[in-house]
This record gives C-alpha cells, sequence and structure tokens, in this order.
C-alpha cells in the first residue's frame, strides 16, 4: 500500500521519555516527508503543549489537538475545528473531581487552568502544557470559549478504578451526556466530547487532502489512541504500550526510547 498520510502521537510515542524527537526519529521524518508523504501530529496536548515540536520538526499540516476536540492550522494558529464539553458535563466531571479531591487540569480556548494550583499542576503545566496553569476561574466564565477538554491527575491505582467505573457507568451519580472518558497516561483520566476522536479528526485533515483512509498510518502507545489506530489503513503500536494497546495493532514496533517511529515508517515506506 502506497501510504500517503501518517498521523503520529506525541507522548509515549514520537516523544522519548524525556520529551525530545530523537536524531533517528528526526532523520526518518525528513526522508518520507521529502517524499511527499503528508505527516501530522495527532495529539492529547492542547495546541500550546504541541506548538513546539510541530515547529521544530517544521511540519505545516494541521495539526489534531485534544484527542481530536481541536484541529489547529499549524500556520496561522487559526482553530480550523473545535467541539467542547457541554456545560451541564463539565461542571459534572469538575464537581466529581472535587469530590474525590484529585488534581484537576481545564482546557479552554488553549489556555491551561488548574483545580487547585498544586505540585501536579506545576509538573503538567511545565512537561506537557509548556505553560503556567491559572487559577480556576468561574466556570460559568468559560463557556463562552468553551471548555476541550478536563484532566484528572492522581495517583495510577486511583486513576485506573475511576476509568473502570466511567466505563461500567457509575463513576458519577448521574453520568455527564456525550463525555468520552479514557486514560492517556497511568496518571490521567482525560474527559472531552464523545462525538470527537483523534478517528475522526484524521478523517478530516485527510479528507481535505484527498487521501483515503486505506492509505493513512496511524502511530501511538494509549487507550486514547485506539479510534485513530483502528480507523487508519495501517495502525502502528509502540512497544512501550500496554498489551491491551498492543493487542489492536495492525504493526508493533520498537519503543519510544528506540525510535520506534523511525522503525515503523522504514518498514512501511520505502
Amino acid at each position: 500500500m502506497p501510504y500517503r498520510m501518517v498521523a503520529i502521537d506525541l507522548d509515549g510515542t514520537l516523544l522519548t521519555d524525556d520529551k525530545r524527537v530523537s536524531e533517528g526519529n528526526l532523520a526518518e521524518l525528513r526522508r518520507v516527508i521529502a517524499q511527499g508523504v503528508h505527516v501530522i501530529i495527532s495529539t492529547g496536548r492542547a495546541w500550546p503543549g504541541a506548538k513546539p515540536f510541530v515547529r521544530m520538526l517544521g511540519l505545516t499540516l494541521p495539526v489534531i489537538t485534544s484527542n481530536g476536540a481541536m484541529i489547529v492550522d499549524s500556520g496561522s494558529e487559526d482553530i480550523l475545528f473545535k467541539k467542547d464539553l457541554s456545560p451541564e458535563a463539565a461542571k459534572i466531571i469538575l464537581e466529581g473531581g472535587r469530590a474525590r479531591m484529585t488534581s484537576q487540569i481545564i482546557w479552554s480556548a488553549n489556555r491551561l487552568y488548574g483545580l487547585p494550583l498544586d505540585e501536579r499542576l506545576a509538573d503538567y503545566g511545565k512537561r506537557f502544557g509548556l505553560m503556567e496553569p491559572k487559577p480556576m476561574p468561574p466556570i460559568e466564565t468559560l463557556f463562552d470559549v468553551g471548555v476541550s477538554k478536563i484532566l484528572w491527575y492522581d495517583d495510577p491505582e486511583h486513576i485506573a478504578a475511576w476509568v473502570s467505573e466511567a466505563q461500567k457507568g457509575i463513576l458519577f451519580d448521574k453520568m455527564p451526556e456525550n463525555v468520552t472518558i479514557c486514560k492517556s497516561l497511568p496518571v490521567y483520566a482525560e474527559f472531552f466530547r464523545g462525538d470527537v476522536s483523534k478517528a475522526k479528526a484524521l478523517e478530516a485533515v485527510a479528507s481535505m487532502y484527498g487521501v483515503p483512509m486505506e492509505e493513512t498510518i496511524a502511530i501511538g502507545d494509549a487507550d486514547n489512541d485506539l479510534p485513530m489506530l483502528k480507523a487508519a489503513g495501517m495502525g502502528v503500536v509502540m512497544g512501550n504500550a500496554d498489551e491491551s494497546v498492543k493487542a489492536m495493532a495492525d504493526f508493533v514496533t520498537k519503543d519510544n526510547e528506540h525510535d520506534g517511529v523511525a522503525y515503523a515508517l522504514s518498514r512501511l515506506i520505502s
């Protein structure tokens, strides 16, 4: 299959554990781009956290952010598409987080807010948001611009239990409507609109460039990548992924510390 578009996740996939793009991955991306392959970033990060890597790689195509809840023009930084959580869902999620005394991360119009501003929020802002989180204002003040996603940041055992409860419909007294809840990293439970995904966003970007989905490759490592991995013509899963994610792969590559992206591309795009 002559693959013409590659969608690549960032954390745990293209990036090493210390948040770098390895020389091996960089060289392979440059090779396939020179051959005319469309390379896009598809990440759970909001645009501010993805932007430095898009710029460093010299990518010009739209960027899929916030698990598909937002697509950003990489040049103008204009928002091409977005679907936010409903006000009712956002309130339920935030109230549930307060009840569990977990750290909450709120993205609104590419601005980062924390509830409360604690060490976890500072860590997230430094590593993934690449900005300092601001104190959470009254939630109603954000509804005019929209809340794209909310994260709970906690110990892995808590996150695993809460995601399991969500899948059973018992996480909240009243489950919010039209919400997807998934684990991105072991310490993050992410909440975003149920009718968006990396898969739907990839379909939209592929359509913009006239690329059939069977001619796309998706590369990822986590639960939030699964829709995209299933929708693409070739779903590549990193060697560092959980076994449940690897089970959905068309191709399992090396891990993110050993040029797993480059290894896959070198074998799938000649």
